[in-house]
């Protein structure tokens, strides 16, 4: 089964504030640890089978509902990148960062070319 790991994250973290839960009370009942779990609500990592329906159980819910967006968990393209960007390392970060710099230096260059 394929699923956004940031629709799933986001629909985990606001059914867990809606019982309000902490992260670690949550993590508990459901066998994971409070950092993993703040891994997948950020959309990060994502879950097994076998601990996506202990989540759903959990919030009595159905798996469904876990994977859905919804108006208030709609996603957006800065929150795909944003999940991708979460786990990098300073350097790495750096990197990408100046790529991103470089490539839009590169990018008004060309622009201004073709005027």
């Amino acid at each position: 089964m394929k699923y956004d790991l940031n629709i799933m994250g986001k629909r985990i973290r606001e059914e867990r504030t809606k019982r309000n839960l902490t992260i670690e009370q949550l993590s508990e009942l459901i066998d994971l640890s409070p950092s993993f779990l703040g891994l997948v609500e950020r959309g990060a990592r994502g879950l097994s089978i076998e601990k996506l329906i202990t989540v759903a159980e959990v919030f009595d819910i159905s798996i469904d509902s876990l994977l859905k967006s919804n108006d208030s968990t709609e996603v957006t393209k800065y929150d795909a990148v944003k999940s991708l960007l979460y786990n990098l390392d300073d350097t790495e970060f750096n990197f990408i960062s100046n790529i991103i710099k470089e490539s839009r230096k590169l990018f008004k260059a060309k622009a201004e070319e073709d005027k």
